[in-house]
């Protein structure tokens, strides 16, 4: 009786670049024909309303966030290290921040205060993983169930504060600390909602991912995890450093995400879910569009930025359709990009 199987198979990198591009392109014209469909605007119109969100420079604020957390875990599941967890180590930077920004003398310092502030909050980000990664190192408990039941633990931590010891004296009840010294905030292009500084930083992170990956002994026996771990430890590293290694620089990465949130777009504390908002969620899908490669990344990152504008616009600008159906949208189109990651990493076989 004949069987239907999936098999992995190897595309030439063209092809496989080929693949993603044309099944991206495919599922935003899917997109734009729905949502012409749906709202009675002119098929043109509506695409027009889609390649404006590609040309509109606020993607780069969702550049910021998406970037370096997907370039953490590209880092640590390269190494095949299910880090489910930046969406909690995001969350756990802003707290972070807003300690060192609120509650200590160096937020009232120019320039101090906002590296510190970050540096501060990639601490703690590295610091809330250290857990899950000894838990998954000595006890042999799942990372991926750990790290995503702590991202839950840590909106409810951050709701704490907010309501509780840090809500702020000038906020009217609200669940927010007070604002942060303008010496804490990190300016922002006028105009727009992000930072030159912050989008710089997160392309150096690019160059940065890439030498640690692929031009450092490190890198090599990091990648060489995934799939031989008594080749790593005859190599003369140890697994169990590398594997605590990717982890943490992966949550830094994520707590990194979480201060420039703060310092730049919220300039407070306010409820874990907000601060996060899913993109800690979504950076893992950015990770895996990007095939796990730095430069992939940016480019996975800035379409997935152009995603998130082109929902922005579909809710207030002229293709005002409801909040519902424009995530609709977006999900059909990551439905889509995922299709060309199967496409292009595997086969369906008639035995």
């Amino acid at each position: 009786m004949a069987k239907i199987v999936v098999v992995k198979r190897v595309l030439p990198t063209h092809l496989s670049i080929l693949v993603r591009v044309l099944t991206a392109f495919a599922g935003l014209l899917v997109a734009v024909l729905i949502t012409s469909s749906v709202t009675g605007l002119s098929f043109v119109e509506t695409l027009k309303t889609a390649f404006e969100s590609f040309a509109d420079l606020n993607v780069l604020r969702y550049i910021s966030v998406f970037l370096p957390t997907a370039l953490g875990l590209s880092i640590a599941f390269n190494a095949r290290l299910w880090n489910l967890g930046a969406e909690g180590q995001l969350v756990i930077g802003a707290v972070g921040a807003t300690f060192i920004a609120l509650y200590t003398p160096i937020g009232k310092i120019d320039f101090a205060a906002p590296v510190t502030a970050l540096l501060f909050a990639s601490l703690c980000g590295l610091l809330w993983s250290i857990p899950p990664s000894l838990m998954k190192l000595y006890l042999g408990v799942n990372e991926a169930v750990v790290t995503l039941l702590m991202n839950y633990v840590a909106y409810y931590f951050t709701n704490y504060l907010v309501k509780g010891p840090w809500r702020g004296r000038g906020v009217y009840g609200y669940p927010t600390t007070d604002l942060i010294p303008d010496e804490s905030k990190i300016p922002v292009v006028p105009g727009y909602s992000f930072s030159w500084y912050i989008v710089i930083i997160a392309l150096a992170f690019v160059a940065i991912a890439y030498l640690l990956l692929y031009k450092t002994r490190f890198g090599i026996a990091l990648r060489a995890l995934s799939s031989s771990i008594s080749a790593v430890e005859l190599s003369g590293m140890s697994s169990k450093k590398l594997a605590l290694a990717a982890f943490t620089f992966s949550a830094a990465l994520a707590g990194f995400v979480g201060g420039s949130e703060i310092l730049v777009y919220h300039r407070k504390l306010v409820e874990g879910d907000i601060v996060g908002s899913g993109m800690g969620f979504t950076s893992i899908m950015v990770a895996w569009l990007g095939g796990l490669n730095p430069f992939g990344v940016l480019a996975a990152s800035y379409y997935t930025a152009a995603l998130y504008r082109l929902s922005f616009a579909l809710q207030i600008g002229s293709a005002a359709i409801g909040d519902a159906l424009s995530k609709a949208i977006v999900g059909t189109l990551f439905a889509a990009t995922m299709v060309a990651e199967f496409v292009s990493r595997y086969k369906i076989v008639v035995r």
